[in-house]
């Protein structure tokens, strides 16, 4: 027969070993914590495209107004331009927008004239009659950006010559001539427009 004591040392060993069955083992329980995380408790990942930069649009607009500067690669003259004729230039300086350089500088460009006429003597020989002076109207068209053409419309620009009435000699009888005008636009002539709508460069 058993006495007390070891009646007692078997009890205890055998809760210990029933202890040790029902306790989970340590790898279970972590992930069970990291189960119940949140995600906004989790570590962020060292790799990948965070979301917001997805929200943010690249600059590829050119909004209604945006001054472009050009300078003619070819000449134009009321005297020999013609309506519908197109002309090339250069964008002078870059456009940027918002810290972005959009256009830069020497990009081409194509121009359109619109309106053309030449200067015209007047008839007959009367005081009171002036030449009719030519003039100019212009637009740009299109600016070639990366290799390809973007259609643009703007602000046209319009001139025209002057008209201006002498006589012949002081003491003689008076016989008006005119002076008639026409209006040139040389090689590296400056000039600059207004878009008239906004323009998407992509």
């Amino acid at each position: 027969m058993s006495s007390a004591p070891g009646r007692i040392a078997i009890v205890l060993l055998t809760l210990s070993l029933l202890s040790a069955c029902g306790r989970p083992p340590a790898q279970d329980a972590s992930n069970s914590a990291n189960a119940q995380e949140l995600p906004f408790d989790r570590q962020p990942r060292s790799t990948g495209i965070s979301p917001s930069q997805l929200l943010i649009p690249s600059a590829t607009k050119l909004p209604e107004g945006t001054p472009i500067p050009i300078r003619l690669q070819s000449a134009l003259s009321s005297a020999t331009s013609r309506a519908g004729e197109t002309f090339t230039a250069t964008v002078d300086e870059p456009v940027v927008i918002d810290g972005q350089t959009l256009v830069a500088r020497g990009t081409p460009a194509t121009g359109r004239v619109l309106e053309a006429r030449p200067s015209a003597s007047p008839r007959g020989h009367s005081r009171a009659s002036s030449a009719e002076p030519g003039y100019l109207r212009i637009v740009l068209v299109s600016l070639n950006v990366g290799g390809r053409p973007v259609m643009i419309e703007t602000s046209s620009i319009f001139d025209s010559g002057s008209r201006e009435e002498r006589n012949s000699a002081p003491g003689t009888a008076s016989s008006a001539s005119q002076k008639d005008k026409d209006i040139v636009f040389g090689v590296d002539r400056r000039l600059s427009f207004r878009l008239a709508q906004t323009v998407d460069l992509q």
